[in-house]
């Protein structure tokens, strides 16, 4: 075997940049800036001291350290401490730097200093072998080749057997075993599946469980991708943890290296419509819908776009590429496969024109996203719902409505709590209905319908989108609930700065009826529901009304109440008090109206205000009417307007 091989060849194949050709495109002005990144990180990682789970890195919480856990972040670092320091070794022809990886990755098969390389949540679980392994098989495997050359035959020897040692054998009992998550078809799949098939592709001949690697993840990977996307792309959990997908395309980019095919596996597998699908549900200035596990506003994972976009030609997928890897965390961003993917012969293409303002995607979680603009830094708003849930880390969020405003989060998804609990995750306000910005009928100790009701979902009854004007949906939630006969949800965007809600339910019989919006910052409650809340750089005014007159508005926050209030690790979960306001009635039916005008900070803060026919409210474009009565919603401005008639 030619090396290296996987990723970048000692020759140029359809798919993979030759070494030559990746050195001679570093004076490219993009692929000059990200070199120098590396250069710059990898120089200093070459003083620090080895890493270890006690190591006080940047972006590790407190508690990780102290617990001397092996959570996502410790591994990112180090992972992407090997893959880069190695592909600048290869690029440098630098002994220096194949130093550094093994004396890294021989930290790492030290079990004094490593002496899991589990997560303890993971191990807590009864998991031989879970994410963690995944991702030092990726680096360690692409470390090995390609630093083959730089290495002694001592050091290719201690590598390989110490893989076999602290990763295959636990990867075997895995399977052997059943661990949990041997059948699973998301992130863990392609996470340790992937991992250790890239790492079988990178070692080759070398290592005598390499064909074993491969051939063990095969089905399992085939059925990643056969039930990963929806017909349009749709991921199948939540659009935080689409990141993963970069993984996959990693995977397949290594497969086209490792056994070149005439059709480019990227282009086989639908990334193209993922890749537009996960562009919709990214918002300036760059992060993603909040949705569901884990964080409500995470950067986007973009790197494995530059590979996409060369494999595609695709010039709107390297404008979001380069729009956004600053953005990306360094946890969550691998410089090395980066460069090697870089193609700067794809121009970048502005989406504009090219790609919908709005789009209803109805399968998976069935999520709606309407913007007024493609600007990556700053758009008047961005309206984002869903209908459904997805197949993992998905919180009971059927309906949910949430708004950003010239770059800020206005109402906004709360996300999971700042740790993953360590049980009765339905106890956690985060995991309730009453956590989200959707009707809950009844009172109980879950806080509506329990998020441990997976298979339950809503639809997306109709949709309409127009460039001009923004677009509308109505939600059919009936499904979702109990004790109900019709559950609907209509929202209404208006370009470029309205939204509308309309909550229309009837029920079996009186019961509490609850409608929150978690508002962005602390809401001011002013005469005839309206309300005012400010954000960094918006002013939101809003009006919440009950059009049958019983419900009056309130605002409070939540807080986490023993003993609900522990992580995973039994330390206390930060208490955040995030705000909301709520309108609580009691009834067999409610008509609740929603309101919302997206100002800029500076503005005079205009205010919605009540006509013969409904509510008006003066906007930088001029005014703006909305009217809902019998079976007719109209929402109108100066670019134009949105009439529902059948109610």
């Amino acid at each position: 075997m030619s090396r290296p091989h996987l990723f970048i060849r000692s020759q140029s194949v359809d798919g993979a940049r030759s070494l030559g050709d990746v050195r001679s495109g570093l004076s490219d002005p993009h692929a000059a800036q990200l070199w120098k990144q590396l250069l710059d990180k990898t120089a200093r990682e070459l003083e620090e001291p080895l890493w270890t789970p006690s190591s006080a890195l940047p972006g590790r919480k407190p508690q990780q350290i102290a617990h001397a856990n092996r959570e996502y972040e410790l591994v990112a670092y180090t992972a992407n401490r090997i893959l880069d320091a190695a592909l600048v070794g290869l690029l440098q022809d630098d002994r220096r730097y194949a130093e550094s990886v093994c004396n890294q990755i021989r930290t790492v098969y030290d079990v004094d200093a490593w002496p899991e390389i589990e997560d303890k949540t993971h191990l807590a679980h009864g998991d031989h072998c879970s994410l963690r392994s995944g991702q030092l098989a990726f680096a360690i495997g692409c470390a090995y080749d390609w630093l083959y050359n730089l290495l002694t035959e001592a050091e290719r020897t201690e590598i390989l057997d110490g893989f076999d040692r602290r990763f295959t054998r636990q990867f075997r009992a895995a399977l052997e075993h059943g661990d949990r998550w041997v059948n699973w078809r998301h992130n863990f799949c392609v996470v340790i599946y992937g991992g250790f098939a890239i790492a079988g592709m990178a070692f080759g001949d070398d290592y005598a469980e390499s064909g074993w690697l491969l051939e063990v993840g095969k089905r399992p990977m085939d059925e990643y991708f056969d039930s990963l996307f929806g017909p349009e792309g749709e991921f199948n959990e939540s659009v935080q943890y689409a990141g993963s997908a970069a993984t996959a395309v990693c995977y397949l980019t290594a497969q086209q290296c490792h056994t070149p095919a005439s059709t480019h596996p990227i282009v086989t597998q639908r990334l193209d419509a993922f890749c537009r699908w996960y562009m919709h549900f990214t918002h300036p200035p760059g992060r993603v819908a909040g949705f569901g596990d884990p964080a409500p506003d995470l950067p986007p994972v973009v790197f494995h776009y530059s590979a996409v976009a060369s494999a595609l030609r695709d010039g709107t997928f390297q404008w979001f590429y380069r729009q956004y890897a600053d953005h990306t965390q360094d946890t969550h961003r691998k410089r090395a496969s980066e460069l090697l993917s870089y193609d700067p012969t794809v121009k970048a293409v502005d989406p504009t024109g090219h790609l919908s303002l709005g789009h209803a995607y109805h399968a998976q979680g069935k999520l709606i996203s309407s913007r007024s603009s493609w600007d990556p830094d700053s758009a008047e708003s961005i309206v984002y719902s869903k209908a459904a849930r997805e197949y993992n880390h998905s919180h009971p969020d059927w309906g949910q409505v949430c708004l950003d405003g010239y770059g800020d989060r206005l109402l906004m998804d709360l996300g999971s709590p700042p740790a993953y609990p360590r049980y009765d995750r339905n106890r956690y306000y985060n995991y309730q209905q009453w956590g989200h910005n959707v009707l809950v009928f009844g009172e109980n100790e879950t806080g509506g319908v329990s998020i441990a009701e997976r298979e339950l979902a809503g639809s997306i009854e109709r949709a309409e989108f127009d460039d001009e004007r923004g677009g509308w949906w109505r939600l059919d939630l009936s499904s979702v609930y109990s004790d109900t006969q019709s559950v609907t949800r209509t929202v209404v965007h208006l370009l470029p700065r309205i939204l509308v809600v309309v909550d229309e339910a009837t029920l079996d019989h009186e019961i509490p009826i609850s409608l929150r919006w978690h508002t962005a910052d602390t809401p001011e409650l002013l005469p005839n529901g309206n309300l005012t809340v400010h954000s960094d750089h918006a002013t939101l005014s809003g009006c919440v009304m009950d059009l049958d007159g019983r419900a009056m508005l309130r605002a409070s926050h939540h807080e986490y109440r023993s003993p609900y209030d522990v992580d995973a690790l039994g330390d206390p979960q930060p208490q955040r008090h995030e705000p909301y306001v709520e309108l609580a009635a009691s009834g067999d039916r409610c008509r609740f109206v929603s309101l919302f005008c997206v100002q800029t900070r500076s503005a005079e803060g205009a205010l919605w205000s009540s006509t013969s026919d409904g509510w008006e409210i003066e906007t930088d474009e001029g005014k703006a009417r909305a009217e809902v009565g019998g079976s007719r919603i109209s929402v109108e401005g100066p670019r134009g307007s949105w009439v529902i008639e059948d109610g």
